[in-house]
């Protein structure tokens, strides 16, 4: 697996911050390139719930299903994934004298199938870096204002 990560200090309060980003409803919001999270069960973020997803990455759609692995609020969300590209999204939530730094893990490998659309696998770590950063201002955005 591939591995990138990201972090990013909000001025929030960590539950606040933990209840927003844990919550796949609002996943594309802050997420580049994530379309939709699709037939979320149960509603409410917690262990076991489980969603459907559709990346697009350098005009390839990537889908799969989720499931939440861990989740200890407000400090952990760990969320793994099956399909076009296989990957765990660790969310590691900090209280910090300012608000809250979260930190984000994203280990991923793309199916045989998923490589052979996109083609350069240098490229394609290039845009995970970009996502993992992009989506920590983008929540950082959205919390701030």
């Amino acid at each position: 697996m591939t591995t990138v990560t990201s972090s990013i200090t909000i001025i929030k309060p960590i539950q606040d911050v933990f209840v927003y980003m844990a919550s796949p409803h609002n996943g594309p919001a802050f997420t580049p390139k994530l379309k939709e999270n699709t037939n979320i069960v149960p509603e409410t973020p917690g262990l076991g719930q489980k969603f459907d997803w559709r990346f697009n990455i350098l005009g390839v759609d990537l889908e799969g299903t989720a499931e939440v692995t861990e989740f200890t609020p407000p400090h952990k969300v760990v969320i793994t994934s099956k399909g076009h590209a296989d990957s765990i999204w660790t969310y590691t939530l900090k209280e910090a004298p300012e608000g809250t730094t979260v930190m984000v893990q994203l280990d991923y490998e793309l199916s045989a199938n998923a490589l052979q659309r996109i083609a350069n696998t240098l490229l394609v770590k290039n845009q995970a870096q970009e996502t993992v950063d992009t989506m920590l201002k983008n929540l950082k955005v959205i919390l701030e204002t």
